[in-house]
């Protein structure tokens, strides 16, 4: 695919600027990784003369099989080991290529040997307490050919596979529409916000139809890939939908405006979320608040996908237009990434498999109104995968970082967040810090929720709710972190990283003072002193930094964005200074 050269704004040119330093030094921007590669980077891609796929990769969660018709008993059992492989390899699915050799070539089966073989992965599936959908069939050489998606049903919750989706997008883009559309009972909006009212809490939020705050939903799909949201007349309670899920998808939606731009860019740090949907209204185009949010999500190294929005209010060649600019954004030097718009069942799986790269950009063009589209981005969460492998840590100690806290009446306090590693149970005591002053307290965990449906523990890699005992509202904020007795417990003061800066209107010097986020925490931080003179647009440098108000719990080799006005950069902390 060529890629385009667009004219790009100062803030642009700055991360153009960026992508040319050598990646040698380590800085962590994904600006810099994201050039085009051939399909022997891991990308899925079909040929376009044959349709044919890349050669089988023995490891990741796609099987080719060209035949499973009665397979011998020592063959089906070297099937369902294969296959159990497979699923724990995709965290509890994957996908099978029916029909396709191992090379690739696809072959395909006829009628009789492609049921035969779908009724015999079928059993291999039921040996190992999974399910089977068949998600799309085509033609090959030879027959037809099917790509059949496997999902093992979770038999506790800590194996439920959990898929954390940010919402971003500029104002009035459909972003708060579109998630009480894909959460709902299934019905469609009516084009004067009945949907978005299933979302928005505040009263301000109704009257406005602006987000203000993270609002948070669940999608469920069961093992055979069906949506669990739409089985009644009214929406479902999210215990409901987590007792008959086999895959939760939690998105976040997060506020367009620009007086909430702090707000939105703690969801995209502090909820360690696998992918970003950017929603564009047709109608609007791409403004500058898109970009922004665009530019964060590229930063975080998360993977992108494009919806698209109001086609059924766009006129033909404003659409077109608004699908033209995006595509030259993604393309432009300061992204690089490969524009997919998905018009068929094939090119959705293909973006599927491929998204998680970070190299493909799927484009989804739909309306909440008349329906048009929503069934391919269904069916894209449904195939899609958590980016990262939560089993390692999983066996460490535990660490819980806070991201939000509200007081319950007859509960007491109550911290919200995500665990980041080990496991958190009812009666556990753990140590709640840093305080103004850096120290730990010692607190017992007295209740779990895990999507507001009581559990024994959460697991790493799960976002919970926990009630601590005696512990008063204002001994705790945003930032704080519940750790193991295992963890040696320091708060962080001052410390040096590597940053980027994307864009500047004059100068970085000595005593600048910019807005640290770093997953959960959040707070100004006061630049002590820089290997520079000073620091311009595109520049790189080391910096020491200061946190200006008390410290915090930050670990080397975390990345983190800082922002102060319009003034954006990203960086790597290197080394702590002062721990306390």
């Amino acid at each position: 695919m060529e890629t385009v050269l667009v004219s790009t704004s100062t803030f642009e040119k700055g991360i153009a600027k960026a992508v040319d330093v050598e990646k040698s030094n380590g800085i962590p921007v994904s600006t810099s990784e994201m050039s085009i590669s051939p399909p022997e980077s891991g990308l899925v891609v079909e040929d376009t003369e044959l349709g044919d796929l890349c050669p089988e990769d023995d490891e990741g969660a796609v099987e080719y099989k060209w035949c499973l018709s009665n397979p011998s008993a020592d063959r089906f059992a070297q099937l369902v080991t294969q296959l159990n492989f497979r699923l724990m390899e995709g965290h509890g699915e994957c996908l099978y290529e029916l029909g396709v050799e191992d090379c690739g070539r696809k072959r395909g089966l006829n009628e009789e040997k492609m049921s035969a073989s779908l009724r015999t992965l079928q059993k291999m599936a039921s040996q190992l307490g999974a399910e089977t959908q068949v998600l799309t069939e085509g033609a090959g050489r030879e027959g037809k050919v099917a790509q059949v998606l496997v999902r093992r049903v979770p038999g506790s919750l800590e194996e439920y596979l959990d898929l954390r989706v940010c919402v971003a997008g500029n104002v009035d883009s459909g972003k708060s529409t579109l998630v009480g559309v894909l959460t709902g009972n299934g019905e469609l909006d009516n084009g004067r916000g009945k949907s978005r009212q299933l979302v928005m809490s505040h009263k301000h939020e109704l009257e406005s139809g602006r987000t203000s705050k993270v609002a948070i939903e669940v999608l469920g799909f069961s093992a055979a890939g069906n949506i669990v949201n739409y089985s009644g007349l009214r929406p479902l309670s999210w215990s409901d939908v987590v007792q008959r899920s086999a895959k939760l998808v939690t998105f976040y939606d997060l506020a367009g405006h620009e007086r909430y731009l702090k707000t939105t860019m703690f969801g995209m740090t502090a909820h360690v979320a696998d992918y970003c949907m950017l929603v564009v209204g047709a109608n609007m185009g791409v403004l500058r608040m898109t970009k922004e949010h665009l530019c964060i999500a590229l930063a975080l190294r998360m993977p992108v996908f494009v919806v698209i929005t109001k086609v059924d209010l766009a006129p033909e060649h404003i659409k077109e237009q608004t699908i033209t600019h995006l595509q030259k954004l993604l393309k432009s030097p300061s992204a690089k990434k490969i524009p997919v718009i998905v018009r068929d069942e094939e090119t959705l799986a293909m973006c599927a498999q491929n998204i998680v790269n970070d190299r493909i950009v799927p484009f989804f063009v739909i309306s909440n109104v008349t329906g048009e589209g929503l069934g391919y981005l269904r069916s894209f969460l449904n195939i899609i995968q958590p980016r990262k492998d939560w089993t390692e840590f999983k066996s460490q100690p535990a660490e819980f970082s806070i991201d939000e806290i509200f007081t319950v009446p007859g509960v007491g306090t109550v911290v919200a967040g995500t665990t980041v590693s080990g496991s958190v149970s009812a009666g556990q005591v753990l140590a709640l810090g840093p305080d103004s002053s850096g120290h730990f307290t010692k607190v017992q965990v007295k209740s779990v929720h895990y999507k507001r449906t009581p559990v024994k523990k959460v697991v790493a890699g799960q976002a919970g709710s926990l009630a601590l005992k005696k512990v008063k509202r204002p001994m705790i904020r945003k930032g704080m972190v519940l750790l193991d007795s295992l963890i040696t417990p320091g708060s962080v003061r001052e410390f040096t990283a590597e940053v980027l800066i994307f864009y500047h209107g004059t100068t970085i010097k000595q005593n600048y003072q910019p807005i640290i986020h770093c997953e959960t925490v959040r707070q100004a931080a006061k630049v002590l002193s820089i290997d520079k003179n000073v620091v311009r647009t595109g520049d790189r440098a080391h910096i020491h930094f200061r946190f200006m108000y008390h410290p915090e719990y930050v670990k080397e080799g975390s990345r983190f964005i800082f922002r102060e006005g319009r003034t954006k950069g990203i960086g790597k902390i290197l080394n702590i200074i002062t721990r306390t």
